[in-house]
Protein backbone atom coordinates (compact mmCIF):
# COMPACT_ATOMS: atom_id res chain seq x y z
CA UNK A 1 0.00 0.00 0.00
CA UNK A 2 2.69 2.75 1.18
CA UNK A 3 4.41 1.77 -2.36
CA UNK A 4 1.08 2.36 -4.22
CA UNK A 5 0.37 5.59 -2.04
CA UNK A 6 4.16 6.88 -2.80
CA UNK A 7 3.36 6.27 -6.64
CA UNK A 8 -0.21 8.53 -6.39
CA UNK A 9 1.47 10.95 -4.21
CA UNK A 10 4.42 11.79 -6.92
CA UNK A 11 1.99 11.83 -9.78
CA UNK A 12 -0.69 14.02 -8.52
CA UNK A 13 2.49 16.18 -6.98
CA UNK A 14 3.01 18.28 -9.70
CA UNK A 15 -0.06 18.59 -11.00
CA UNK A 16 -1.49 20.29 -7.66
CA UNK A 17 1.87 22.24 -7.71
CA UNK A 18 0.78 23.83 -10.91
CA UNK A 19 -2.60 24.88 -9.37
CA UNK A 20 -1.29 25.77 -6.14
CA UNK A 21 1.36 27.98 -7.29
CA UNK A 22 -1.20 29.98 -9.92
CA UNK A 23 -3.08 31.05 -6.58
CA UNK A 24 0.21 32.54 -5.01
CA UNK A 25 -0.46 30.24 -1.66
CA UNK A 26 1.83 27.27 -0.43
CA UNK A 27 -0.06 24.40 1.70
CA UNK A 28 2.29 23.46 4.53
CA UNK A 29 0.75 20.48 6.37
CA UNK A 30 0.27 19.78 10.08
CA UNK A 31 1.15 16.63 10.68
CA UNK A 32 1.00 15.43 7.87
CA UNK A 33 -2.78 14.75 6.14
CA UNK A 34 -3.44 13.27 9.36
CA UNK A 35 -7.36 12.65 8.24
CA UNK A 36 -6.13 10.36 5.72
CA UNK A 37 -3.55 8.40 7.47
CA UNK A 38 -1.38 8.53 10.89
CA UNK A 39 -0.30 11.51 11.81
CA UNK A 40 3.91 12.40 11.60
CA UNK A 41 4.54 9.34 9.50
CA UNK A 42 5.38 8.87 5.75
CA UNK A 43 2.27 7.83 4.64
CA UNK A 44 0.53 11.10 6.10
CA UNK A 45 3.30 13.00 4.43
CA UNK A 46 2.61 11.20 1.12
CA UNK A 47 -0.99 11.49 1.31
CA UNK A 48 -0.37 15.04 1.88
CA UNK A 49 1.72 15.29 -1.22
CA UNK A 50 -1.14 13.48 -3.16
CA UNK A 51 -3.31 17.37 -2.73
CA UNK A 52 -0.89 19.73 -2.91
CA UNK A 53 1.16 20.26 -0.15
CA UNK A 54 4.59 21.90 -0.76
CA UNK A 55 5.49 21.37 2.86
CA UNK A 56 6.09 19.27 5.51
CA UNK A 57 5.61 19.72 9.46
CA UNK A 58 7.64 17.33 11.26
CA UNK A 59 7.77 17.60 15.06
CA UNK A 60 11.10 16.90 16.25
CA UNK A 61 12.12 14.97 19.47
CA UNK A 62 14.79 13.35 21.01
CA UNK A 63 15.01 9.42 22.48
CA UNK A 64 17.46 8.95 25.32
CA UNK A 65 19.60 8.24 23.08
CA UNK A 66 19.55 10.69 21.14
CA UNK A 67 18.27 9.36 17.95
CA UNK A 68 15.37 12.59 16.55
CA UNK A 69 12.38 11.23 15.61
CA UNK A 70 9.02 12.82 13.90
CA UNK A 71 6.60 12.65 16.97
CA UNK A 72 4.15 15.77 18.50
CA UNK A 73 3.46 14.15 21.67
CA UNK A 74 5.84 14.17 24.77
CA UNK A 75 4.92 10.69 25.03
CA UNK A 76 4.10 7.48 23.01
CA UNK A 77 0.81 6.81 24.41
CA UNK A 78 -1.80 8.53 21.99
CA UNK A 79 -0.42 7.49 18.62
CA UNK A 80 1.74 4.46 19.04
CA UNK A 81 1.18 0.94 21.34
CA UNK A 82 3.84 2.48 23.61
CA UNK A 83 4.12 4.57 26.92
CA UNK A 84 5.44 6.90 28.52
CA UNK A 85 7.94 9.45 27.38
CA UNK A 86 9.79 9.30 24.32
CA UNK A 87 13.13 11.26 25.89
CA UNK A 88 12.78 8.34 28.32
CA UNK A 89 13.21 5.48 25.59
CA UNK A 90 16.27 4.24 23.65
CA UNK A 91 15.60 4.71 20.21
CA UNK A 92 15.94 0.78 18.81
CA UNK A 93 12.77 0.19 21.10
CA UNK A 94 10.86 3.19 19.68
CA UNK A 95 11.19 1.33 16.48
CA UNK A 96 9.80 -1.48 17.29
CA UNK A 97 6.32 0.49 18.20
CA UNK A 98 3.21 0.19 15.74
CA UNK A 99 2.29 3.80 15.11
CA UNK A 100 -0.52 3.00 12.42
CA UNK A 101 -3.02 0.82 14.17
CA UNK A 102 -4.01 2.99 16.37
CA UNK A 103 -5.95 5.05 12.89
CA UNK A 104 -6.86 2.30 10.71
CA UNK A 105 -6.05 -1.50 10.54
CA UNK A 106 -4.82 -1.16 7.09
CA UNK A 107 -1.85 0.55 8.81
CA UNK A 108 -1.06 -1.88 11.01
CA UNK A 109 3.31 -1.78 11.74
CA UNK A 110 3.55 1.28 10.16
CA UNK A 111 6.48 2.47 12.56
CA UNK A 112 7.94 6.12 13.71
CA UNK A 113 10.07 7.66 11.87
CA UNK A 114 12.95 9.19 12.67
CA UNK A 115 14.00 12.54 11.44
CA UNK A 116 16.24 11.29 8.60
CA UNK A 117 14.30 9.11 7.47
CA UNK A 118 11.45 11.65 6.87
CA UNK A 119 13.82 14.05 5.02
CA UNK A 120 14.68 10.91 2.78
CA UNK A 121 11.36 10.47 1.83
CA UNK A 122 10.66 13.72 0.95
CA UNK A 123 13.78 14.69 -0.63
CA UNK A 124 13.08 16.41 -4.40
CA UNK A 125 9.38 15.96 -3.36
CA UNK A 126 8.76 18.77 -0.58
CA UNK A 127 10.28 21.62 1.78
CA UNK A 128 9.61 21.11 5.66
CA UNK A 129 9.08 22.96 8.31
CA UNK A 130 10.55 21.99 11.69
CA UNK A 131 8.84 22.52 14.57
CA UNK A 132 11.52 21.84 17.14
CA UNK A 133 10.43 20.75 20.40
CA UNK A 134 11.97 21.48 24.24
CA UNK A 135 14.96 19.12 24.58
CA UNK A 136 16.25 18.71 21.15
CA UNK A 137 19.89 18.80 20.67
CA UNK A 138 20.19 21.75 18.72
CA UNK A 139 23.52 20.70 16.84
CA UNK A 140 22.55 17.68 16.34
CA UNK A 141 19.73 18.84 14.40
CA UNK A 142 21.42 21.54 12.75
CA UNK A 143 24.09 19.11 11.69
CA UNK A 144 21.45 16.50 10.31
CA UNK A 145 19.59 19.27 7.92
CA UNK A 146 22.75 19.91 6.57
CA UNK A 147 23.88 16.45 5.92
CA UNK A 148 20.49 15.88 4.17
CA UNK A 149 20.66 19.11 1.88
CA UNK A 150 17.77 20.72 3.61
CA UNK A 151 19.41 24.23 5.05
CA UNK A 152 18.11 26.25 2.18
CA UNK A 153 14.80 24.24 2.00
CA UNK A 154 13.30 24.69 5.31
CA UNK A 155 12.47 26.79 8.25
CA UNK A 156 11.79 26.34 12.02
CA UNK A 157 9.72 27.27 15.15
CA UNK A 158 10.88 26.94 18.26
CA UNK A 159 8.28 27.40 21.15
CA UNK A 160 11.28 27.89 23.86
CA UNK A 161 13.45 31.32 22.40
CA UNK A 162 16.76 30.31 24.45
CA UNK A 163 16.36 27.46 21.64
CA UNK A 164 16.02 29.90 19.17
CA UNK A 165 18.50 31.92 19.90
CA UNK A 166 20.96 29.02 20.21
CA UNK A 167 19.72 27.72 16.76
CA UNK A 168 20.32 31.25 15.23
CA UNK A 169 23.68 31.79 17.12
CA UNK A 170 24.34 27.64 14.62
CA UNK A 171 22.57 28.14 11.57
CA UNK A 172 22.23 31.79 11.06
CA UNK A 173 21.67 30.77 7.32
CA UNK A 174 18.74 28.87 8.18
CA UNK A 175 15.05 30.78 8.01
CA UNK A 176 13.30 31.04 10.86
CA UNK A 177 9.70 30.99 11.72
CA UNK A 178 7.46 33.26 14.70
CA UNK A 179 4.16 33.38 15.89
CA UNK A 180 2.35 36.92 15.87
CA UNK A 181 -0.90 38.03 15.63
CA UNK A 182 0.19 41.78 15.32
CA UNK A 183 3.07 44.71 13.89
CA UNK A 184 4.24 45.01 17.55
CA UNK A 185 5.01 41.51 18.62
CA UNK A 186 6.44 40.84 15.09
CA UNK A 187 8.74 43.57 15.97
CA UNK A 188 9.89 41.99 18.92
CA UNK A 189 10.74 39.19 17.18
CA UNK A 190 12.84 41.39 14.89
CA UNK A 191 14.89 42.37 17.73
CA UNK A 192 15.39 38.53 18.28
CA UNK A 193 16.44 36.96 14.51
CA UNK A 194 15.41 37.94 10.93
CA UNK A 195 12.05 36.04 10.57
CA UNK A 196 11.20 34.35 7.69
CA UNK A 197 7.66 33.23 8.35
CA UNK A 198 4.74 34.29 10.63
CA UNK A 199 2.70 32.07 11.37
CA UNK A 200 -1.15 33.82 12.53
CA UNK A 201 -4.76 33.55 12.54
CA UNK A 202 -6.24 34.50 9.21
CA UNK A 203 -8.31 36.62 11.45
CA UNK A 204 -5.90 38.90 11.78
CA UNK A 205 -3.98 39.38 8.68
CA UNK A 206 -4.62 43.00 7.42
CA UNK A 207 -3.13 44.84 4.83
CA UNK A 208 -0.80 46.90 6.69
CA UNK A 209 1.00 43.73 8.55
CA UNK A 210 0.86 41.98 4.71
CA UNK A 211 2.92 44.82 3.83
CA UNK A 212 4.80 45.46 6.75
CA UNK A 213 5.53 41.26 6.49
CA UNK A 214 6.69 41.84 3.20
CA UNK A 215 8.52 44.93 2.65
CA UNK A 216 10.76 42.85 5.27
CA UNK A 217 11.35 40.36 3.50
CA UNK A 218 9.10 37.93 5.57
CA UNK A 219 6.70 35.60 3.98
CA UNK A 220 2.77 35.47 6.06
CA UNK A 221 1.23 32.20 6.99
CA UNK A 222 -2.09 31.62 8.17
CA UNK A 223 -3.08 29.51 10.58
CA UNK A 224 -5.79 26.68 10.50
CA UNK A 225 -4.70 23.57 12.00
CA UNK A 226 -6.85 20.71 13.67
CA UNK A 227 -10.16 19.73 12.02
CA UNK A 228 -11.98 22.92 11.08
CA UNK A 229 -12.00 23.96 7.81
CA UNK A 230 -14.13 26.95 7.77
CA UNK A 231 -11.73 29.76 7.81
CA UNK A 232 -10.19 28.16 4.53
CA UNK A 233 -12.56 30.39 2.44
CA UNK A 234 -10.92 33.16 4.56
CA UNK A 235 -7.14 32.42 3.84
CA UNK A 236 -7.75 32.70 0.28
CA UNK A 237 -9.83 36.42 0.63
CA UNK A 238 -6.70 37.75 3.00
CA UNK A 239 -4.30 36.47 0.41
CA UNK A 240 -2.25 34.48 3.03
CA UNK A 241 1.64 33.50 1.23
CA UNK A 242 1.03 29.73 3.01
CA UNK A 243 -1.52 27.93 4.55
CA UNK A 244 -0.76 25.44 7.82
CA UNK A 245 -3.47 23.12 8.08
CA UNK A 246 -4.12 19.49 8.78
CA UNK A 247 -6.63 19.24 5.77
CA UNK A 248 -5.10 19.72 2.63
CA UNK A 249 -7.65 17.09 0.67
CA UNK A 250 -10.49 19.75 1.93
CA UNK A 251 -8.60 22.73 0.80
CA UNK A 252 -7.04 21.78 -2.47
CA UNK A 253 -10.28 21.85 -4.26
CA UNK A 254 -11.61 25.14 -2.84
CA UNK A 255 -8.11 26.59 -4.31
CA UNK A 256 -8.74 24.89 -7.42
CA UNK A 257 -12.84 26.51 -7.70
CA UNK A 258 -11.43 29.72 -6.86
CA UNK A 259 -8.73 29.41 -9.59
CA UNK A 260 -11.62 28.75 -12.19
CA UNK A 261 -13.53 31.31 -12.10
Amino acid sequence: MATNLRIIATTLFFWAVTTVAAQNIEIVVHRGANALAPENTVASADSALAHGAMWVEVDVRSSRDGMLFNLHDETLDRTTDGHGRLADMLAADVCRLDAGSWFSSLFKGVHVPTIAEMLDSLQGRAGVFFDVKRGTPIPALVSLVREKGFADNSFFWFADEQMLREFISLAPEMKVKVNAKDIDRLKYWQTVCKPSYVEIAPQFITKRFRRYCHRHGIRVMAACQEDDTSQFQLVIKKKADLVNLDRPEAFLPLLMSKHEK
